[in-house]
């Protein structure tokens, strides 16, 4: 009985020691937020562009057309699919989905990283035409949002492998 009272604490006590040389990729002084600091995007056409590049400054600092020693190009690609269909053919939801195709570049224009995120957002279609437009408009807020978080997630785990490298 008491070895079993001692066991339980030297167990848990050795398992929160395996965690002791933990690092967040976005904590201060490391690689990802030094590899943000450096980056800048450019320009992207149209409303889901502005809305993508908003959320890349807002959840990573990465500015828009400021020259920084890294350049991220992204194409922004937005299909709509019909995924919910009445008796009469007419569409009452909807799956937007968002795909992006990105590339960063060094100051000398080399390619350091390219890659590829989706997000998919989905949207009652209602009667009402306006209803129909707003309902929409939220559906790419939404994913522009998490196609930014997809891009920053990747752009992270290439920034950490990087400062480990340096």
């Amino acid at each position: 009985m008491i070895s079993l009272r001692y066991s339980l604490p030297i167990g848990l006590l050795l398992i929160l020691s395996a965690c002791a040389g933990f690092e967040p990729l976005y904590a201060q002084n490391t690689g990802v937020r030094q590899g943000f600091e450096q980056i800048s995007a450019s320009p992207i056409e149209g409303r889901v562009g502005f809305l993508f590049s908003q959320a890349l400054q807002e959840r990573g600092g990465i500015n828009t057309g400021q020259s920084g020693a890294y350049v991220l190009e992204t194409s922004l690609n937005k299909t709509s699919t019909a995924i919910g269909v009445r008796i009469d053919n007419v569409s009452t939801r909807a799956r937007l989905t968002m795909r992006a195709r990105f590339v960063v570049r060094d100051k000398n224009g080399k390619i350091a990283y390219r890659g590829n995120a989706q997000s998919s957002s989905a949207f009652d279609e209602p009667d009402q035409p306006y209803g129909a437009l707003a309902a929409e408009r939220r559906a790419e807020e939404i994913a522009a949002q998490l196609l930014a978080e997809k891009v920053l997630n990747d752009l992270a785990v290439f920034f950490a492998g990087n400062s480990e490298n340096n």
